[in-house]
């Protein structure tokens, strides 16, 4: 019986020193891992600031430019299906532009985006342009393709024929030669890319690029992906290389406080891994009045803020802020910029 104690105590004793390692593993990591994220922050942050972007002039116009949401979170008929990802179909009066290709969530056939595109009318032929906005696993189709470094519009990469692809970052698709768009540039008449905008995150380094439509009479249209680059890197880029008045933005503005759409571990993930300046300053709602007021001084006539990284509560403050100027953006519902009456 005595052993049997002495033995029992020792086991006590063993797994109460594995726990103890246990939690400074997981200290060491956490701590590894912010320090990390602010030391990249730093140097995202001396990046941004260094460069000077070449100024693009007068791009021409386009008469019309419409958005027409093919993947987000918020759908505007049960037929259409919705999920934490983002793709739509940018057009304006001389081309058919892809911007994003979702998540694919379960990885299917056909995907969630072939299935809207089938639904809505959508022909992939028609399509001329392909646009990533940055490499994270619910923009190209999936973790596969994000760890790749390519993209995929369902479950296995279809042919794309005399199409250009404009990527934030070097990446492949197979019979293409996507053109890296690190810097501002011309992508068709009327249509520029804002070039990448470098941000350290918890989930690690990401360089995001933006869509900038100039709509006749209007002014220009900043088309977003999910808005890493924060509001005010975004309005600071576009002022260093647009000269058109900016009119509107619209797309994922990275607003999931107080709950975001990607639960790890029961964690708010997109809160605390995908904003803010770490794991330990998130990004809150002071941060997003902030940018609404910023946003709200340019008097724009057009915004909307896509569901698949912003909560319900942000989508509503920001819908009462701007009112008739404001449009949601639900899967199915075609948003149309044209000139005034």
């Amino acid at each position: 019986m005595i052993g049997a104690g002495k033995l029992g105590l020792n086991m006590v004793r063993v797994v109460s020193w594995l726990l103890a390692l246990l939690a400074v593993l997981v200290i060491a990591g956490i701590v590894f891992v912010e320090l990390r994220t602010r030391s990249g922050g730093r140097k995202a942050e001396a990046r941004f600031a260094a460069y000077e972007p070449p100024r693009i002039g007068d791009f021409n116009t386009t008469k019309s430019l419409s958005i027409l949401p093919l993947i987000d979170w918020h759908t505007s008929s049960p037929e259409l299906r919705g999920e934490m990802g983002v793709s739509y179909l940018i057009e304006t009066d001389e081309q058919r532009i892809l911007f994003d290709v979702g998540q694919n969530t379960e990885q299917e056939s056909p995907s969630p985006l072939e299935h809207n595109m089938d639904a809505l009318g959508v022909k992939l032929d028609l399509i001329d342009t392909v646009f990533i906005s940055h490499n994270h696993f619910d923009h190209v189709g999936g973790k596969r393709r994000q760890k790749g470094r390519t993209f995929s519009i369902g479950l296995e990469q279809v042919p794309l024929v005399d199409v250009r692809a404009f990527v934030p970052i070097p990446m492949t698709y197979p019979g293409l030669s996507p053109i890296h768009a690190a810097e501002p540039m011309l992508i068709g008449s009327g249509v520029a890319s804002t070039g990448t905008i470098p941000r350290q995150l918890v989930f690690g380094w990401i360089d995001e690029q933006a869509l900038v439509v100039h709509v006749a009479e209007r002014g220009a249209v900043l088309i977003v992906g999910c808005g890493h680059q924060t509001i005010p890197k975004l309005l600071e880029r576009y002022d260093q290389v647009f000269n058109e008045p900016l009119y509107g933005i619209v797309g994922g503005l990275h607003f999931p406080v107080p709950e975001g759409r990607l639960k790890v571990l029961g964690l708010n993930a997109q809160r605390l891994l995908a904003s803010g300046e770490g794991i330990f300053a998130p990004i809150t709602m002071d941060d997003v009045k902030a940018d609404l007021a910023e946003l709200q001084a340019r008097e724009l006539g057009l915004i909307g803020v896509g569901g698949h990284d912003s909560s319900d509560e942000v989508i509503a403050m920001f819908s009462e802020a701007f009112g008739d100027a404001y449009r949601h953006i639900r899967v199915g519902e075609r948003i149309t910029i044209g000139p005034p009456n």
